[in-house]
């Protein structure tokens, strides 16, 4: 499993490419953190691979990292690299 992270500003492009590039939602959940913050994640496969979105805002400063298996890495690296650079 890698860890990428990924700029709090760029959450909403990335579920919608996730999407449109054909990874299906298989997982979300959402709730309170730490007593001071909220969160949530979600979880695509597509074939053998998959990745997990993990947001955790406390009072305000947003945290965001993406859990990838070695069969989706190359893909969403990708995909947030081409987001990086839109954004960058």
């Amino acid at each position: 499993m890698e860890l990428i992270t990924l700029n709090p500003s760029l959450c909403d492009a990335f579920k919608e490419r996730m999407l449109s590039n054909q990874w299906h939602i298989s997982h979300q959940d959402a709730g309170q953190t730490h007593l001071v913050g909220w969160g949530y994640e979600i979880t695509w496969q597509k074939l053998s691979g998959a990745v997990t979105l993990r947001y955790f805002d406390k009072q305000g400063v947003a945290t965001v990292f993406l859990e990838v298996n070695q069969d989706a890495l190359p893909e969403t690296q990708a995909l947030v690299d081409t987001l990086n650079t839109r954004n960058g």
